[in-house]
């Protein structure tokens, strides 16, 4: 039969790019929500507003589990159709309970939550945050089912979709009341309603996911798998918030809010991510056959797409930083330009997310055992940084402790899968992507500095530097990135 001309492309790189397109849509979303609520609110509300999200996020990757990859896990790696939800039953069975518990022990520590960051209008809103960490966690065992699925098209709607109602929460908050109350409630509700859709999809498909009743015997088996995975996340986790957790025992509100975004993490990884989302099934599948050549070649192309995106964007930023502050948030925050600086050199050194081949695998307890390892250096590096050089001591802490940690990561993924260094990433290419960079960013400092003199707006300056550097990389560099996609996008 004659294959129509009109035919949908179809493909990992084919999905992983309709979910970065999508993702771009959404973290923009998410960005111009803080714009707004930054610029809108005062430093203390923004602050109580940061403190509230930080504390649903240590929650959520608190109790997470790893239930997130061993849905993958146990899905992916074959065998009978009712095996594999059942698996799938009890996993949503674990983290119900678990979100349930965790939301009455938030309720229960909502006094010494407040205490610890000395503001009392935190305590008070845990009630509208307590059901979020479990909502959070649940999503996203939903989503990489999705994926397994061949339903990946089904995120991009959902993510749109909840992107544009969040951010009309955002404004409704911004224009018409900054009672924070409000935007919890109806962030909330937006999360109950996500996940109810999400539900509703499954049943649709006749794949319906409920709660099974526990069998102790394939809870010890996921909780084998999942624990110290989980324990992975968590430790990751702090290793992004145990800075935050430090200004905000010491700081006040206001000087949080100022840190809390400089410290943010921009989605400079969105085209990376959205490629793992879809090879974490394919790589998990190619490890189960032994297929360690064909792993060795997909994990360089991932590598290769993560350095000349995420490492792209890190530099486009770091040339005009000073601007992107000042669009993004206001100059108020430009006391944490420092801090903004380093956690983009932090971007630059974890590229691509290395626990990928480790996770596949089944090697979750030596993932525990480096994130452990590298939590407990932050844990100790952030409050001795911060007594010796005050608040960007915590920042430096993280560019150290991530660089060490990105090392040991890509040595044992490549131990794993029997590579090399120049296996993993291509000598010439690397090379020239380095002096490209250092090119491009050394001509964007010049226009940056002609576009000062001439009295150009903030925001042209951020822009047409920003584009201007990220094109000229991304241009010297095209046959490589376009030979990793295209690699990528032949794997099944």
């Amino acid at each position: 039969m004659r294959r129509s001309p009109f035919r949908r492309p179809t493909g990992s790189a084919v999905d992983s790019l309709l979910l970065a397109s999508v993702k771009i849509v959404t973290l923009g979303s998410t960005m111009a929500n803080t714009m707004i609520l930054s610029h809108s609110l005062s430093l203390t509300d923004y602050g109580t507003y940061a403190q509230g999200v930080l504390l649903v996020t240590i929650c959520s990757d608190s109790t997470i589990l790893g239930m997130a990859d061993a849905v993958n896990y146990f899905f992916n790696r074959g065998g009978k159709r009712r095996l594999s939800r059942a698996y799938v039953r009890t996993i949503v069975m674990i983290q119900t309970f678990v979100g349930l518990v965790t939301a009455l022990a938030m309720i229960l520590a909502r006094g010494a939550i407040g205490d610890y960051f000395s503001n009392p209008l935190l305590p008070p809103l845990i009630i509208l945050l307590m059901a979020r960490p479990m909502l959070t966690n649940m999503t996203s065992v939903f989503q990489v089912l999705i994926v397994s699925i061949g339903q990946a098209r089904v995120i991009a709607i959902r993510n749109l979709v909840l992107a544009a109602l969040k951010f009309i929460a955002v404004l409704i908050t911004a224009t018409i009341t900054s009672d924070l109350a409000i935007l919890f409630a109806m962030l909330l509700a937006l999360d109950a309603a996500s996940l109810l859709w999400f539900w509703d999809s499954f049943r649709r498909w006749r794949y319906p996911v409920w709660p099974s009743l526990p069998s102790w015997r394939r809870i010890r088996q996921i909780l084998g798998l999942a624990l110290p995975m989980g324990v992975y996340v968590l430790t990751a986790t702090f290793m992004r918030q145990i800075g935050a957790l430090v200004i905000g025992m010491n700081e006040p509100t206001e000087r949080y809010a100022v840190y809390s975004n400089a410290s943010m993490v921009l989605p400079l990884d969105l085209i990376s991510a959205s490629f793992l989302t879809v090879i974490v099934p394919i790589v998990t599948r190619y490890i189960g056959a032994d297929q360690k050549e064909r792993i060795r070649e997909l994990f360089r192309h991932y590598l290769a797409v993560g350095y000349l995106t995420t490492g792209t964007f890190a530099v486009a930023c770091l040339v005009v930083a000073p601007e992107v502050v000042q669009v993004l948030y206001g100059a108020r925050y430009l006391d944490g330009l420092a801090v903004f600086r380093l956690y983009l050199v932090t971007a630059m050194v974890r590229f691509a997310s290395l626990s990928l081949i480790l996770s596949a695998a089944g090697r979750t307890r030596a993932l525990m055992a480096v994130s452990l390892v590298a939590v407990t250096a932050n844990a100790v590096l952030c409050p001795v940084l911060y007594a010796l050089i005050g608040f960007i001591g915590p920042a430096v802490a993280s560019v150290v402790v991530n660089a060490a940690m990105t090392w040991v990561l890509l040595r044992l993924s490549l131990k794993e899968i029997e590579g090399s260094l120049r296996s993993a990433l291509d000598p010439h290419d690397l090379v020239l992507y380095v002096l490209s960079a250092l090119a491009a960013a050394a001509a964007g400092a010049g226009a940056r500095w002609a576009l000062l003199s001439i009295g150009a707006p903030v925001p042209v300056i951020a822009v047409v530097v920003f584009t201007a550097v990220t094109a000229a990389v991304l241009a010297l560099n095209r046959r490589s990135l376009m030979g990793s996609l295209r690699a990528i996008n032949a794997m099944k």
